[in-house]
């Protein structure tokens, strides 16, 4: 029992970090050499995971505040095709990538801007998003920061979050077919 946990807490320390690709912005062969000089790399980033709270113009994503401007691109994957969504398709429990510019505002939760939110509705995706949204309903949790992104092993998803209105920090484990959990390794009701 205590190797799952610590390899729960290693691997979402791991998974913690967003994926990056950095496109450079080169100067334009008509500006000025000076200018060119202060040109800076623009970072465009990635976050998957899950939407834990949507409130007014932003959405939760495990610990990152995206608020959602209104030129916002949001789309539907199946991991085959992806189709044009709109933003009342996104509901708390769902499995997202957002595409964002760097970097985030640095407090807790962080915060940024989403440029694209992806829906992911593959079979897999909407499973353990199904089993969240159970969990985040039956402990009527309207303020779920997850630590880091859920790690899914052996048919069960796993993930570190804490209570924003109480502070407590805790250990959830969710049956993908059941939805049964444990919370801290304690069994729920």
């Amino acid at each position: 029992m205590k190797k799952w946990g610590l390899f729960l807490a290693s691997a979402l320390l791991l998974a913690a970090c967003s994926n990056e690709e950095t496109e450079p912005t080169g100067p334009d062969e008509t500006e000025d050499p000076d200018k060119a000089e202060m040109a800076v790399e623009q970072k465009s980033m990635t976050e998957e995971g899950f939407i834990t709270q949507v409130s007014g113009e932003s959405v939760l994503v495990n610990n990152i505040y995206f608020s959602i401007p209104e030129d916002v691109k949001v789309q539907l994957s199946d991991g085959a095709e992806t189709t044009e969504g709109v933003i009342r398709d996104i509901r708390t429990g769902m499995k997202v990538s957002m595409d964002y510019n760097g970097p985030l505002a640095e407090s807790f939760p962080m915060q940024g801007e989403a440029e694209t939110i992806t829906i992911l509705i593959d079979e897999e995706s909407v499973k353990q998003a199904d089993a969240l949204e159970a969990f985040i309903n039956e402990e009527q949790l309207s303020r779920l920061i997850m630590m880091g992104q859920p790690i899914v092993r052996d048919n069960e998803i796993g993930f570190l979050f804490s209570n924003m209105e109480t502070g407590e920090m805790s250990e959830v484990r969710i049956d993908l077919d059941t939805h049964e959990y444990t919370i801290g390794g304690e069994t729920s009701e």
